[in-house]
């Protein structure tokens, strides 16, 4: 424990670091300048001199390399005075030990993943620096490390590495740590943003084939995409009886990516698949097996991989040599992501007007926003009907 020395009517710390004797100011008052109601100077000295010993044990701690307890320093000495005792190497959290104990608290499989790739990149790009203190960090450092992460992956990537690293300095921000997040407002810019690559839609034929020829539950997965309008993976995937009302004809579904919530209509070949799945049901989800690969992973990766490599033994895509700029992806040409293009292309073609088919499709639109786009029930049902007809096989598809 830290001792205490008394010096022009204010508290030092007094410690040793390496054999080495260290007196730093408390910020503490010995004697209050003013005597507080219903108090005495006696127990108001008392007060400040508990006060000195919890500060000066902190900075003990924070000398030694130790974490000071930042919040018990704010609480004590107020914000101004701990901001000033805090400041410095020797008495801040380094950038490396800060985000290996953020990410201690990121408990979600998603979010381990997600964020533990956005920290590893982080400190690479520091490299010798990632001892530095907290209050180091600037956002010149956070734009650098945007800019040598683009030369290596895809912005989307980036832009997901920015927000986890945000959210880890809004946390030191919260804790009062430092007073300013240098990430805020660090984002790709548009021109960065072109590099996304945009899939192919399936024809027709490539969806039927697909549908008669693929294993399990993807001929039903795929059916039940398309006929709630080109719906994503992962919410086909995680799709629960509770979520359907046969009677009423309408799925309720709330997008796992955007949260948007939707009602889509059952359509007469909808509620075919979707009765006879119920007759077999073992659990609460549509696609038992599905679910179970998704929550695996914590996401639908798992499940999107296993759809590219149904797609490349059916010959509906090809498998190319990896040429990438860094370690950027080169994606397939066509993925279950596609058949939200297929969706969009098959309404559009039908003479579906752009917005009802980006209303269908569930796609964010600052058009639609801005008309307040609400087609009536029955005008949607009638444009996805038009899908079935046009993607229904001649025969039943496989129970899976």
């Amino acid at each position: 424990m830290a001792g205490l020395k008394k010096r022009n009517n204010t508290w030092f710390a007094s410690y040793y670091v390496n054999g080495k004797r260290v007196i730093k100011t408390t910020k503490i008052e010995v004697s209050p300048s003013a005597i507080l109601p219903g108090k005495t100077k006696v127990k108001m000295e008392a007060e400040l001199k508990l006060n000195a010993q919890i500060i000066a044990n902190e900075l003990e701690k924070a000398a030694k390399g130790e974490k000071a307890n930042t919040e018990i320093v704010h609480a004590v000495a107020g914000s101004s005075k701990a901001k000033a005792l805090l400041k410095g190497k020797a008495h801040m959290q380094g950038v490396d030990d800060f985000l290996k104990d953020w990410m201690k608290s990121r408990t979600e499989k998603g979010a381990v993943d997600r964020d533990g790739k956005a920290v590893r990149q982080f400190l690479c790009y520091l490299d010798d620096r990632k001892t530095l203190p907290l209050d180091a960090v600037t956002p010149h450092h956070a734009e650098e490390f945007m800019v040598k992460e683009l030369e290596r992956v895809s912005s989307g990537t980036v832009k997901r590495y920015l927000e986890s690293l945000t959210c880890a300095f809004n946390s030191a921000v919260s804790k009062r740590i430092i007073t300013v997040n240098p990430f805020k407002g660090v984002i790709p810019s548009k021109s960065s943003r072109n590099d996304r690559q945009e899939r192919d839609a399936f024809s027709v034929e490539e969806v039927q084939k697909m549908i008669s020829d693929f294993p399990n539950e993807w001929p039903d997965m795929i059916q039940v995409c398309l006929y709630t309008g080109g719906q994503r993976l992962g919410d086909i995937a995680k799709l629960k009886w509770e979520q359907i009302d046969l009677e009423g004809g309408r799925i309720s579904m709330t997008s796992e990516k955007t949260k948007r919530r939707m009602n889509k209509p059952v359509i007469e070949q909808l509620k075919e698949i979707l009765q006879r799945r119920h007759e077999k049901k073992i659990n609460d989800y549509v696609f038992p097996l599905a679910a179970m690969r998704h929550s695996q992973a914590g996401n639908s990766s798992k499940l999107s991989w296993d759809f590219t490599e149904l797609l490349r033994k059916h010959g509906l895509i090809v498998r190319h040599d990896r040429k990438t700029l860094g370690n950027r992806r080169t994606l397939a040409e066509k993925s279950f992501h596609s058949l939200r293009a297929t969706a969009v292309t098959m309404l559009r073609s039908m003479g579906v007007s752009p917005d009802m088919a980006r209303y269908i499709v569930g796609h964010d639109s600052e058009d639609i926003e801005r008309g307040y786009y609400r087609p009536q029930e029955e005008a949607v049902a009638e444009s996805i009907a038009q899908l079935g007809q046009a993607i229904s096989p001649q025969s039943p598809s496989k129970p899976a």
